[in-house]
This record gives structure tokens, C-alpha cells and sequence, in this order.
């Protein structure tokens, strides 16, 4: 019971999480410190809260090693019981001062203890962040951030100065038992594969008059993505933006890859670039894989875009 009340105080439920524990801790203590809320009740909950958080890990750490002898500041609990026979001989003033005396001395106990724990949280985020900005991990990062926004330059080269190469092509395969709605047809779109060995979802309605028609692809320069697909209707031409593909969500995808430089420029010792950090790591580097491999974007790299 008494160490559920050491938790109630922290405004947690009993938990073995030091994390969770030392976050708990960091809020009340911020919000009751003497430098922050001087009233003699503020000080009284700073001494309850830095008391509780001791004693919650100190049992934590009596549980991971029974040998385990705590060197943390105690705190001078009871010490009125003990002396309460002296006071009695103490006149009423003598007794509020030793009690002012007692508080104080508890309350720099209190902010000593914390002190420490702050400078101990310094230290270790300073190894954290040297940790992941030095050697190997740091190296990953680079040859990421930088393989990036060579491809989101290229992107945008290609979608916006590059000209574009005019190539006739027919469907070879299509499955119009899958069916999304399309963004600029409302009959839906339909995933096609083309002569040129391209997937590109195109409208139901497009699929429909390639059978009468000859289409043909406006495909980029570098990359020889689909800018969009042309037929002829009407004696004019007919342009249509292949759903959920590059040109279609431009410049989203070149935008997205360049978060890794972002995450660069803003190299410091932050929850931001810890998490922009780790996302260039797990996530960045997946996405811009899975670019590279859908519709051999690859090899247009490797050759400059040459090849095709």
C-alpha cells in the first residue's frame, strides 16, 4: 500500500517502466519547484514528489538485486516524531522555526536530488547523440540522406525541365475485376500492364477506347515514367494523368524523400531529430527502395537513364 502511494503521488499506476517513471517525476517536479512555484504548499509537494520518485526506484532496484544498497539521499522522515519530546520544552516560536528549518533543509534535498537527476538525463542524451551522429550509424545516414535527394533532384529535372519521348503502346494485360475510384474519371481506374513493361492505372473508360484507338505514352526522359497518356478522340488529342502514379502525386514524392536532408540541416539535440533521424533509417531508406525497384527505376539510375 505504501508504495501505491508513492505512485498516486506521481499521478501513475504502479508501473516498473523507468521511463515512464522519470517522465512522471520530471512533469510534477517542473511544476512544483521552488524556482517555479515559491508557496510554502508548492515546496511541501516538491519534497512528497522527489520522495516518492526515490523510493520507486530505489524499490526497483532492491528487486533487480537484493544486495542492492541504495546511495541516493534519504529523507529525514519523522524527524518531528523523534524530537518531539524536545519541543514540548521550546516555545512556540522555536518550534515554527525548527519546523521552517526542518522544510528547508528537505526542500534542498529535494532539489539536489533532482539536480542530479537532470544532469544524469544530460549525460546520457549526450551519449545517446554522439552515439548516433559518429561512426558507422552516422556513415548509413549520409549515403541515405544523400542517395535521397539525388533522386528526388532527378525527380524533379524529369517531371519539370527534362522533355518528355512520345512512344506508342497497347495493353498486353488488365484485370478489371479490381477497380479504384480514379481521381479524374469517374468511372474508376483499373492497374494495366503495357507494352513497355509499365503498370499504370488507368480510367475504365480510357481501358475501353484503347481497343479502337492507338495510345500513346508521354514518358520522362530519365526515368521514363508515364507523364501521361494520350489518344486520339474527336480529331484532337486526349490527355489523361495515370492514377496514383509519380506524375499524378508530384511533388509529393520528391518533397518526401528530401526529409532526410531536412533532418540534416537540423542536426541537435532534439526529440525532433531523434525521430526524423530514425525514420530516415527505417522508413526512408525502404521507401526509397521500393521506388527504385517498382518499374525498374533502378536500372535507369545505374544507366543514367539511357537504357529504354
Amino acid at each position: 500500500m505504501r508504495m501505491k502511494l508513492y505512485f498516486d503521488i506521481l499521478g501513475i499506476p504502479p508501473t516498473k517502466n523507468e521511463s515512464l517513471i522519470k517522465k512522471a517525476y520530471r512533469k510534477k517536479a517542473m511544476k512544483y519547484h521552488p524556482d517555479r512555484n515559491p508557496s510554502l504548499a508548492a515546496k511541501d509537494k516538491f519534497i512528497q514528489t522527489t520522495e516518492a520518485y526515490d523510493k520507486i526506484l530505489n524499490a526497483i532496484e532492491q528487486a533487480k538485486n537484493p544486495k542492492y544498497t541504495s546511495q541516493k539521499t534519504t529523507f529525514r522522515q519523522g524527524s518531528t516524531k523523534r524530537q518531539s519530546s524536545q519541543t514540548r520544552t521550546k516555545t512556540k516560536t522555536q518550534t515554527q522555526e525548527g519546523r521552517t528549518s526542518e522544510r528547508e533543509d528537505r526542500i534542498k534535498e529535494a532539489q539536489e536530488r533532482y539536480k542530479n537527476m537532470k544532469l544524469k538525463e544530460e549525460q546520457e542524451n549526450e551519449r545517446y547523440y554522439q552515439n548516433i551522429t559518429t561512426g558507422k550509424s552516422w556513415r548509413l545516414f549520409m549515403i541515405i540522406m544523400l542517395s535521397c535527394t539525388l533522386v528526388s533532384f532527378i525527380i524533379t529535372l524529369d517531371m519539370l525541365v527534362f522533355p518528355t519521348k512520345t512512344q506508342l503502346t497497347q495493353i498486353t494485360k488488365k484485370n478489371l475485376n479490381v477497380v479504384q475510384s480514379g481521381s479524374s474519371d469517374d468511372s474508376g481506374s483499373s492497374a494495366v500492364l503495357l507494352s513497355t513493361g509499365q503498370t499504370a492505372w488507368l480510367s475504365l473508360s480510357l481501358i475501353g477506347k484503347e481497343e479502337d484507338n492507338f495510345i500513346y505514352l508521354e514518358r520522362t526522359l530519365f526515368f521514363k515514367d508515364i507523364k501521361y497518356v494520350k489518344y486520339w478522340r474527336n480529331n484532337k488529342w486526349q490527355c489523361y494523368v495515370p492514377d496514383y502514379g509519380l506524375a499524378g502525386t508530384f511533388p509529393a514524392i520528391p518533397l518526401a524523400l528530401l526529409i532526410p536532408l531536412l533532418t540534416y540541416f537540423i542536426k541537435n539535440k532534439t526529440i525532433y531529430f531523434s525521430i526524423m533521424y530514425h525514420s530516415t533509417i527505417y522508413l526512408m531508406s525502404v521507401f526509397l527502395l521500393v521506388f527504385l525497384i517498382s518499374n525498374d527505376r533502378w536500372t535507369y539510375l545505374l544507366t543514367l537513364g539511357l537504357l529504354g
